[in-house]
């Protein structure tokens, strides 16, 4: 297949091979939950590549919303090719999960509601990692990705209890599509000093500013 020319012993022409679905290095920008992960329907907890268009989910405002459309990756191990674990019981889930590192994460807490004036924020999954015994890992074997779309921005549970972000359908999908009229949306550094905060128990206004 890689052969020289056989006539002229010309060095072989490079060839570039593209399989529909795969992905040998992904958009770590992009959202997205492993094949795996658990979402509440209305017919109980299913693993998310088992959804189809239509299905209701569970989302945050405690109301079950269609599944607008179902985008699925394939992803292919290479050294720059990175997932989040969330071990079980962190983000109050019932067993572990993966997630891309662009992928958003709701955090509530008292430390956002004194920082941001709001119940909680949107963090990218790759900020979690060192906290709450979450952690960052090369990816070791192929590895299906789906992201989640609705009609509107939603937040679904997964595992129970994480909080995770889905565009709506026909947007990006990433932080500059987040409307911040709906969710405060941290870039990494920023998420990062809120975890710290959140790590080291702080829950006022005073308290924060001698931790700073």
């Amino acid at each position: 297949m890689f052969m020289q020319n056989a006539t002229t012993f010309r060095a072989a022409e490079k060839i570039a091979l593209s399989l529909t679905g795969l992905s040998l290095v992904p958009d770590f920008a992009a959202p997205g939950l492993l094949a795996g992960s658990l979402v509440e329907t209305e017919s109980g907890w299913r693993p998310v590549e088992s959804l189809t268009r239509g299905m209701r989910v569970a989302t945050w405002d405690g109301g079950f919303s269609p599944v607008a459309r179902l985008e699925r990756q394939h992803l292919w191990p290479a050294p720059e090719v990175e997932v989040i674990d969330v071990p079980g019981g962190a983000l109050d889930t019932c067993t572990e999960f993966s997630l891309l590192p662009g992928q958003h994460v709701f955090i509530a807490s008292a430390v956002a509601e004194e920082v941001l004036g709001t119940g909680g924020a949107l963090l990218p999954a790759a900020a979690l990692a060192g906290h709450f015994g979450i952690t960052r890992r090369r990816l070791c074997r192929p590895a299906e990705v789906l992201t989640l779309r609705f009609a509107t921005e939603e937040i679904v549970y997964v595992n129970s209890g994480a909080l995770i972000h889905c565009a709506a359908d026909g947007a990006a999908g990433r932080p500059a599509s987040l409307r911040p009229d709906d969710f405060e949306v941290l870039d990494e550094d920023r998420a990062q000093a809120m975890l710290a905060l959140i790590a080291a128990g702080v829950l006022t206004t005073a308290g924060i500013g001698r931790a700073a």
